[in-house]
């Protein structure tokens, strides 16, 4: 599933492409991408609408419109949104967002487990997923001092914390195991026993795993592609993510695999005590 960076990545080109353009024709090729609406409404509801900017909250991408309308977009496992100047249909394309200057936004999903949303205005959002976000990792709200007084609420492993979107935005099972590697923290080590210095340390791990991911055009397995329809590059640096069997980075001993919270999760059992 595309994480913060990610998203971020396709919001920041798909924003910087289509904001001030209208919407003139809408092709729902697989209606029922549309979860809270009709096909045949979100058409007459968009249709000559002006996209005034994309924004993202958590691994939500949310795009406005000039009249207050907005289409939030959730990528989910094999989603993806891309851009093209010209025209065109590919494999696994299900809405077409036809532009004013014949180029078209694309939203396409192999596995069609995404799904695209339309409210009137901000205040009908009523998307629980998205209303009980947490704080975004990036922003100068999170910090060391906020990470450990919500650790220390909770006896849940620290990997099930992070994957919870309910206290941090948009961390998800690779960034998770990069950051709690990088921070020397066992994943199974209850939240509420970390240190005031551990969560610094945590902290600290987060931001930069998130923001090295930024830098490389993030992580690319399978399906993940940018809004120029890119892949990335941060697969080539992952310590632990997907490595399970290999040798750890720092002490060379062979890393092991767990499953917590439902997810696969790979650690280094002398690095990480």
């Amino acid at each position: 599933m595309p994480e913060l960076p990610e998203v971020e990545l396709i919001r920041r080109y798909i924003d910087g492409q289509v904001a001030g353009k209208r919407i003139r024709r809408i092709d729902s090729l697989l209606p029922r991408m549309w979860r809270n609406t009709t096909a045949e409404v979100a058409s007459q509801v968009l249709t000559n609408a002006m996209i005034t900017g994309v924004k993202r909250r958590g691994k939500y991408l949310v795009l406005s419109m000039e009249d207050g309308t907005l289409l939030i977009v959730h990528l989910k496992l094999t989603g993806r949104l891309i851009y093209r100047s010209t025209p065109r249909t590919e494999r696994f394309d299900r809405v077409l967002f036809y532009l004013d200057d014949d180029s078209m936004l694309a939203f396409g999903d192999i596995r069609t487990l995404g799904a695209l949303y339309l409210f009137a205005s901000a205040k009908d959002v009523d998307l629980p997923g998205l209303l009980q976000m947490g704080v975004e990792p990036l922003s100068t709200a999170f910090t060391g001092a906020k990470l450990y007084a919500m650790t220390s609420r909770h006896s849940t492993p620290i990997k099930v914390f992070l994957l919870n979107q309910k206290y941090v935005a948009g961390i998800g099972n690779i960034y998770a195991d990069e950051a709690l590697f990088l921070a020397r923290i066992h994943p199974r080590r209850r939240a509420d026993s970390l240190t005031e210095k551990e969560c610094a340390s945590l902290h600290r791990a987060i931001r930069k795993v998130l923001r090295d991911s930024l830098e490389r055009g993030g992580t690319s397995f399978r399906d993940y592609r940018n809004g120029e329809g890119k892949a990335g590059h941060n697969q080539e640096y992952l310590a632990v993510y997907g490595r399970a069997g290999k040798p750890c980075v720092r002490c060379k001993r062979i890393l092991e695999d767990t499953v917590l919270g439902g997810r696969h999760t790979v650690y280094c059992s002398h690095c990480q005590k």
